[in-house]
């Protein structure tokens, strides 16, 4: 169902959403019956119904794989450690909410629209007050 990686997640193929990678980190606070997937696509995760979703999912190949690297590359960068696995603007954890990724800054974009962009901006802006 799943390619083999040395990732701490699963990437999956699925015939309606594509490519879809599966983490741990993204399921907190869901109900069994319920999986949030990252959708290479889309660039975001959306919950989804275990039974729905699974029963379509197969192994993603070597090809797609090679063809999606950049935005999986992308996805372990922006993937939360340990240290920062919450959003800095509402304080929401990763792992519980629907997420994206930023295509400018390539970091998780909370669903609250913060993301590394806008706490650059902010600690800029901060910087300069104290400067002024």
């Amino acid at each position: 169902m799943t390619a083999v990686t040395v990732d701490p997640f699963q990437i999956s193929f699925h015939p309606k959403l594509g490519v879809v990678i599966f983490d741990r980190l993204a399921q907190l606070s869901l109900p069994a019956e319920q999986v949030r997937l990252f959708k290479i696509d889309t660039m975001s995760a959306t919950t989804f119904r275990r039974d729905i979703v699974y029963k379509d999912m197969t192994a993603c190949g070597d090809e797609l794989l090679r063809k999606h690297r950049v935005v999986l590359n992308t996805y372990r960068t922006a993937r939360p450690s340990g240290k920062k696995a919450y959003c800095e603007h509402c304080r929401r954890h990763f792992g519980s909410v629907d997420f994206a990724v930023c295509s400018d800054c390539s970091a998780i974009r909370c669903t609250c629209g913060a993301c590394s962009c806008a706490t650059r901006k902010r600690k800029t802006a901060g910087v300069l007050k104290k400067v002024a």
